[in-house]
C-alpha cells in the first residue's frame, strides 16, 4: 500500500481553495458590475433630458462606488463654454476655481480635441484634491465632457477594473446623450413646424381675402364692361399690349367712372355711373 503524502495532498487542497476563492471574487465582482450596468443603464436610459441624464448617472456611479463627491459637465465647443455643469458635495469655491479653469482652458482649440485622452493632467491645476478619478468622453466632434469621482469610503484607489466599468458606463452615457440630443432636434423641428403652419394659416387667410377681392373686381369689371365704348373694346382685343393712349380723339370718349348706392339696388349691388365729357352731364340718383 502506497504511503500518502499528506503534506503535498494538503497543499493541493490549499492551492484548490484559494483559487475558488479567487474564481467566486471574480464572479462576485462581474456581477456587481453587470448590476452597477443594468441599474445605471434603465436609470439614464428612462430620460430625453440631458441634465436629468448627467446627474442621474452621476448619482448612480457615486453610489455604486461609495463615494460622496462627484462631478460631470458637458462642453459646446463651437461656443466654446459649458454646456451642462452638475456637481455633488463640492464645495462652491472648489466650482468656481473648476468652472474657471475649464472656461479658460477653453479658450485653446487644441483642450476640447484632446480632453478625452488626457482630461487630468490638464486639469491638474484646478481639481479638488479629493478627487480621485477622472476620465473625459465625447458625445460628438464638438460635445465633450469630463467625469470625475472623489475618494472611496472604503479607503481604496480606483483598480484597472474599476476604470473598466466606468469607461463602460461612460460609453453607456454617450448613448443617451445621443438620444437625447436628437429628441431635442425632434422638438426643434416640431416647433419649427408648427410655427410655419401657423404662417401658412395666416397666408392662406390672407390668400382667401386676397381672391375674395378679385373676385369682386372681376365681377365690377364684367359689369363695367357694358358701359365701355365697342371702339375701345376692338382695340384692346386686336393689340392687348399696345399704347391706347395713341389712339384719336374721335375714336375715344374720355369717361368718368364712379359707382354709388341706389334706392333701387340691393344690399350688395351698386349702379355703376357713366359720364361723358363731352356731353357734360352729372351725378344723380338713379
Amino acid at each position: 500500500m502506497d504511503k500518502i503524502d499528506y503534506q503535498a495532498e494538503v497543499k493541493r487542497l490549499q492551492d484548490a481553495l484559494q483559487q475558488a476563492e479567487h474564481v467566486q471574487t471574480e464572479l462576485d465582482r462581474r456581477v456587481f458590475y453587470l448590476k452597477t450596468l443594468y441599474d445605471v443603464s434603465k436609470d439614464i436610459f428612462s430620460s430625453v433630458e440631458s441634465e436629468t441624464i448627467l446627474r442621474s448617472f452621476l448619482l448612480m456611479a457615486m453610489g455604486n462606488f461609495g463615494v460622496t463627491q462627484g462631478f460631470i459637465l458637458g462642453i459646446n465647443s463651437p461656443d466654446r463654454g459649458i454646456r451642462h455643469f452638475v456637481e455633488v458635495g463640492l464645495e462652491d469655491d472648489e466650482v468656481a476655481v473648476l468652472k474657471s479653469g475649464i472656461e479658460q482652458l477653453l479658450k485653446n482649440n487644441a483642450f476640447a480635441e484632446s480632453i478625452d485622452k488626457s482630461a487630468k493632467p490638464l486639469l491638474q491645476d484646478f481639481l479638488p484634491p479629493s478627487l480621485d478619478f477622472i476620465q473625459g468622453f465625447s458625445v460628438g466632434a464638438d460635445s465633450p465632457g469630463i467625469f470625475g469621482l472623489g475618494a472611496k469610503l472604503i479607503g481604496e484607489p480606483y483598480n484597472e477594473n474599476d476604470a473598466e466599468l466606468l469607461d463602460t458606463l461612460v460609453n453607456n452615457l454617450i448613448v443617451a446623450l445621443k438620444n437625447a440630443r436628437s429628441f431635442e432636434e425632434i422638438k426643434k423641428l416640431n416647433r419649427n413646424l408648427e410655427a410655419k403652419n401657423v404662417e401658412l394659416k395666416k397666408a392662406l387667410k390672407e390668400l382667401k381675402a386676397a381672391m375674395r377681392k378679385v373676385e369682386i373686381l372681376e365681377s365690377i369689371k364684367a359689369d363695367l364692361c357694358k358701359f365701355v365704348p365697342n371702339t375701345v373694346t376692338r382695340m384692346i382685343e386686336t393689340s392687348p399690349t399696345g399704347d391706347i393712349l395713341e389712339a384719336k380723339e374721335r375714336d375715344i370718349s374720355v369717361c368718368l367712372l364712379y359707382t354709388s348706392p341706389s334706392p333701387r339696388d340691393g344690399t350688395k349691388d351698386l349702379v355703376c355711373r357713366l359720364l361723358l365729357e363731352k356731353w357734360g352731364g352729372g351725378g344723380g340718383g338713379g
